[in-house]
């Protein structure tokens, strides 16, 4: 009876220890998958690391556009600005003019009408052509600063 005792302790031995080197098999295999799982994480995060870089570099570059684009659409508000306060003051003075031509084309009627109305001849007709053609170019000027504006 003690031989079968000893034997069965031998045998529970000779299970534990085959239980205990087929963990340890499977343990090994579980490391290395980790330790391969590592290389791939490493290389994931050297990876991240130049995407990173790539990204603020990129924005870097969009900002130096930006502050650019900035500053060439103040230069040309800018020069809208005063080409806008130039085309004002031309058309004001393109009205300027129109009125002292008006007033210079009704004087030149009042003084027709009133040399006709003193005189009591016709007028020539040279004079009445040449206020015709004042008043047609007073209108002509009108419409095209009325264009330009």
């Amino acid at each position: 009876m003690g031989s079968i005792v000893g034997f069965i302790i031998e045998l529970a031995v000779v299970v534990l220890l085959a239980f205990t080197v087929t963990y340890c098999i499977i343990l090994d295999r579980r490391l290395q998958r980790l330790r391969s799982d590592e290389k791939a994480m490493r290389q994931t995060v050297v990876d991240l690391g130049l995407a990173t870089e790539r990204a603020e570099r990129a924005i870097d570059g969009l900002r130096q556009t930006l502050s650019e684009g900035d500053r060439t659409l103040g230069e040309r508000l800018r020069a809208a600005e005063s080409a806008s306060a130039d085309l004002g003051e031309t058309i004001k003075s393109g009205d300027d003019v129109l009125n002292r031509i008006n007033r210079i084309v009704s004087s030149a009627k009042r003084a027709v009408t009133e040399a006709e109305n003193r005189v009591q001849i016709e007028t020539p007709a040279n004079v009445s052509e040449t206020l015709a053609a004042a008043e047609a170019f007073a209108q002509r000027a009108r419409r095209r600063i009325l264009d330009a504006a």
